[in-house]
């Protein structure tokens, strides 16, 4: 009888030891929805998060991931405003912690009968459906990477014609990726042909880490949204759309990044989008934010707020944060005239490589009574894994990489 309860209690504590998670039953669904969407066999993530092997192989690394706010890449938290996609691409903390719990305890696989049906593939739309305009640059290709301020990136613009002899409003929009190893993220914009970077309407099309000016500033064109890898397909709400004019341009704005990618290899990406004649509510980007700040060297939290009252009334149907490689924390909210106060896009762990638009369900209305905001914190310190000037320097307003920006650009209508 001794040896009957001592070999109980053994195999009790055997079964606590290793742990109340496993893969099969609490990790693999978090990682299907949150995760696979960039790592699987065609994914630039690394590792394939549907296959155990991999996973378990690489515990410790995304522990310290999750740990760090690295991954999943950051995004806006729903809990200040929700927007469409929120599920798939913002973690909770509950979820955090069962990965992280499984790992202490052991990283045990589980029984494979316990696995919930995965499709997360299926279920990412990799494209448009239904579109009716797909524009992709004129010719293949290859990425120089010779800007030693920049070593191993590229900005490249190219600006194409949609063909279109009448206005049209855009209701959805998303990249068609030809070479996903060498995308980095994609920024897309239109403009009128006298506001074009110089010579982005040749085939090989023009350097622009210089001359992003009328994406960032509005000065003589227009930003319409921008793509990270993982993000699906942006669906405007019903009734919405961006007007685009017989004599714009699309201008597409490419981040490519050398990796692991031979020296001449190249790629042919574009946009699709769909389109209609008539809606209800006109949207454009509407950019604010502020120029008039330099970040001390060495400081490791950094924060700055300005805030802007408009003379009219408007609707806010998402926003777009916007820093540098500084940027750690954002947040973007209305104060109203009675003291309350409404988020918009908030997070405490921004990340340049990860810039992501925020499309809600519905609108948000701000009265010219009402004062918008917005706060950026940055890390000019060596802490700041990113940081290009080591030992830091001071660093202001700029367009380019190592100098700094603090705006969100809103999707905005006025009707």
């Amino acid at each position: 009888m001794f040896f009957l309860v001592m070999a109980c209690a053994s195999e009790e504590n055997n079964a606590q030891s290793k742990g109340e998670y496993t893969y099969y039953k609490d990790v693999q669904p978090i990682l299907a929805k949150h995760c696979v969407r960039c790592h699987h066999d065609e994914g630039q993530g690394v590792g394939d998060f549907l296959n155990e092997k991999d996973v378990i192989a690489l515990a410790p690394q995304i522990v310290n991931s999750i740990e760090s706010g690295r991954m999943p890449p950051p995004a806006s938290d729903p809990n200040c405003h929700d927007y469409i996609g929120s599920d798939f691409m913002f973690l909770d903390d509950d979820k955090k912690e069962i990965i992280k719990t499984w790992v202490k305890e052991g990283s045990q696989i589980g029984n494979i009968s316990d696995a919930q049906p995965t499709d997360a593939l299926e279920t990412l739309d990799i494209e448009l459906q239904n579109a009716d305009l797909v524009m992709s640059i004129q010719e293949p290709y290859a990425p120089k990477f010779n800007d030693e301020r920049n070593p191993g990136n590229e900005y490249r613009c190219f600006a194409l014609e949609h063909n279109r002899d009448e206005p049209f409003y855009i209701t959805a929009l998303h990249p068609t990726i030809d070479q996903s190893s060498m995308v980095h993220h994609v920024v897309l914009a239109k403009a009128k042909e006298e506001g074009m970077v110089d010579g982005s309407k040749k085939p090989e099309g023009a350097d622009c880490i210089n001359d992003g000016a009328f994406i960032s500033d509005f000065r003589t064109g227009a930003m319409l949204g921008g793509w990270a890898p993982g993000m699906q397909p942006i669906e405007l709400p019903e009734g919405v759309g961006i007007l685009i004019q017989p004599d714009d341009y699309i201008i597409i704005q490419m981040h490519y990044y050398k990796g692991n990618n031979p020296e001449g290899t190249t790629d042919q990406s574009g946009y699709s989008f769909r389109t209609t004649d008539q809606v209800e509510h006109v949207a454009q980007m509407f950019p604010f934010g502020f120029q008039d700040f330099t970040i001390p060297a060495g400081d490791a939290a950094y924060t700055k707020t300005t805030s802007l009252s408009l003379p009219m009334d408007l609707k806010i149907w998402g926003m777009f944060p916007h820093m540098h490689v500084l940027g750690t924390a954002y947040k973007t909210w209305i104060e109203h005239e009675d003291g309350d106060s409404t988020c918009l896009a908030e997070s405490k762990h921004y990340d340049f490589e990860n810039q992501l638009q925020y499309i809600y369900e519905f609108d948000e209305e701000l009265n010219q009574d009402d004062t918008l905001k917005i706060s950026c914190t940055w890390n000019n310190s060596p802490s700041n894994p990113d940081l290009i000037h080591n030992p830091p320097i001071d660093i202001g307003y700029g367009e380019r990489t190592d100098e700094e920006m603090c705006y969100a650009f809103g999707l905005v209508s006025f009707n």
